[in-house]
């Protein structure tokens, strides 16, 4: 679950999953599962997928990352 996490802000951050996955040392497929099995686990989609291989995180991915965000900075996440 933490690897996800972990994947989801830097995709996030980056706004790209080829960019996430060079700074986490994984491969664009990796990532893709892993953001396809947070998305699977909300039932909600968490970023809209451009044609230009960027993303854009959704409503509710904006709402996601505050969350894990505090969820990180109270120490349940590292």
């Amino acid at each position: 679950m933490l690897s996800l996490l972990h994947t989801y802000v830097t995709v996030y951050e980056l706004r790209n999953f080829s960019k996430a996955a060079e700074v986490l040392y994984i491969s664009q497929p990796t990532v893709s599962v892993h953001i396809q099995k947070l998305e699977e686990m909300t039932d909600t989609p968490l970023f809209i997928r451009n044609e230009k291989k960027s993303v854009q995180p959704t409503e509710f991915g904006d709402l996601f990352i505050k969350s894990t965000q505090l969820n990180q900075r109270l120490g349940k996440y590292p």
